[in-house]
């Protein structure tokens, strides 16, 4: 008979963070089992950022030299080397993949197990011949590239978010299915590079984000020369002896074609909920989306032994899913009410300009009474100017007592901008905080000192400043 392994915690996945994950709750003391599956994780959301992030860098630089103009240089169209930069943002991912070696996990205490993995009831995991009853298993499964029952894509060669980094060619006209941020990075990429680029959303653009800079967002994408069909889908691939037809619905229901080279399919990833694993642990999921599990704020399923990080728990933003990570381990080893606050952890569309957003924003619903809607534009930054960058705004909804409570930004330097303002939200700091911050001149979060200061203007004085204001009258 085998025998059975009674370990703290079971991390099932062998990608990058469940690798990370097994380590840090050794760190921690914990004892661990890591199941690597013969099939593999489905993606790889941080390396597969970077990947992407190197390859927009890349289109960035090209972008650079084309407006060079606006800063005195002379202006020359670029000439990208696609399989340059494809082997140049392959390389800088791989070289930030950990080396954590099946040795090196050893090493650290971690006990490895390889091979087909399956629930055989709701508490104990067969791998091979080997049994496991952990306190805690952890799905880190990873999720795979949503690819629609589209007619006729089954037909024709095309890309997802995974499969285009390693494309090594121009694309004369790409069409992107998708509007998320990924869709929209990939799509400003290659139109930098020289692609005609058409992007049909197949839904809501940037779901999620506050309309008013997404729209901002939006104009500067289509000043580009993105061609964005807001609220058209994709209703059919056509197959050519060259090229591909698109079929499209537009937003008022009139059927349109185009005539592209590429596709790109960028609809999000669907978590890998393998039956074999999965079946006999009898996990609920979402009523309307039987593709998700059903998972709480903690990352506990319905089954109370068995936590989803990542891509499983249909997360596949790579610093969110650390977020959830951490956050089980401290509810694991430090704090059992330990809770993971969506509002907390920060969105961003890496494009240019950027947008970056966290906590409450305006998105249809009304602000409570007493909550108040700040704005400044970049035109008035220092630093925006000097770049040429100055286009961009940034929104600050803050309580009565100055609590913030979201902030929204599209510019330059987003995401710096937007690190700051999650830094003083899990803080607890105040409006009056930002309007102090002791930045070095100029600086792009200088936009944040303009927030706080509207704020205190706004703010009526207080009884006791009336107090001393009238006492400093009296005062010879």
């Amino acid at each position: 008979m085998a025998d059975i392994l009674k370990p703290d915690l079971c991390v099932i996945g062998g990608g990058e963070l469940g690798i990370g994950l097994a380590i840090k709750a050794r760190q921690r003391g914990l004892d661990v089992v890591l199941v690597e599956r013969r099939s593999g994780e489905a993606g790889d959301p941080r390396q597969g950022s970077l990947h992407r992030a190197a390859f927009m860098a890349s289109a960035e630089r090209a972008q650079a030299i084309r407006t060079a103009g606006t800063v005195g240089l002379d202006t020359v169209e670029p000439k990208p080397n696609f399989r340059a930069i494809a082997e140049h943002a392959a390389a800088t991912a791989d070289a930030a993949t950990p080396r954590d070696s099946a040795e090196r996990l050893a090493a650290l205490g971690v006990n490895i197990l390889a091979g087909a993995a399956s629930f055989s009831d709701r508490r104990t995991l067969k791998v091979g011949d080997a049994v496991i009853r952990a306190g805690q298993f952890v799905l880190a499964t990873g999720a795979a590239p949503i690819v629609p029952p589209l007619p006729g894509l089954d037909q024709v060669p095309y890309f997802t978010v995974d499969t285009i980094l390693s494309n090594v060619r121009k694309l004369s006209h790409l069409v992107v299915i998708g509007g998320d941020a990924t869709a929209l990075e990939l799509a400003q990429a290659y139109r930098r590079l020289g692609s005609g680029v058409t992007v049909v959303p197949q839904g809501q653009l940037l779901a999620g984000f506050d309309p008013e800079p997404a729209a901002m967002l939006l104009r500067a994408l289509r000043e580009e020369g993105i061609d964005i069909r807001d609220g058209a889908e994709v209703t059919a691939i056509l197959p050519r002896s060259q090229g591909t037809g698109v079929t499209i619905r537009t937003a008022d229901g009139v059927e349109d074609g185009l005539d592209v080279s590429h596709i790109l399919v960028a609809l999000g990833r669907m978590p890998d909920l393998d039956p074999a694993l999965l079946d006999k642990a009898k996990l609920k999921r979402v009523r309307v989306q039987a593709d998700q599990l059903l998972v709480g704020p903690n990352c506990q399923t319905s089954n109370g032994r068995i936590c989803a990080i990542g891509g499983a728990a249909g997360e596949s933003r790579p610093h969110r899913a650390v977020r959830q990570a951490d956050m089980l381990l401290d509810r694991l080893t430090i704090s059992p009410g330990a809770r993971l606050d969506p509002l907390r952890v920060p969105l961003q569309v890496a494009t240019g300009p950027a947008l970056a957003q966290i906590g409450l924003a305006e998105t249809g619903t009304p602000l409570r009474q007493g909550q108040i809607v700040l704005r400044a534009g970049f035109v008035e930054n220092d630093a925006a100017r000097a770049q040429g960058v100055a286009t961009g705004t940034a929104k600050l909804i803050v309580a009565r007592n100055g609590t913030i409570l979201g902030c929204s930004v599209v510019g330059a330097g987003a995401g710096e901008v937007i690190a700051l303002v999650a830094m003083a939200m899990d803080r607890g700091l105040t409006a009056d905080a930002l309007a102090a911050l002791p930045l070095p001149e100029p600086s792009l979060c200088a936009i944040l000192v303009d927030l706080g200061r509207q704020f205190q203007a706004q703010r009526p004085p207080s009884a006791w400043a009336k107090r001393r204001a009238a006492l400093r009258k009296l005062l010879p």
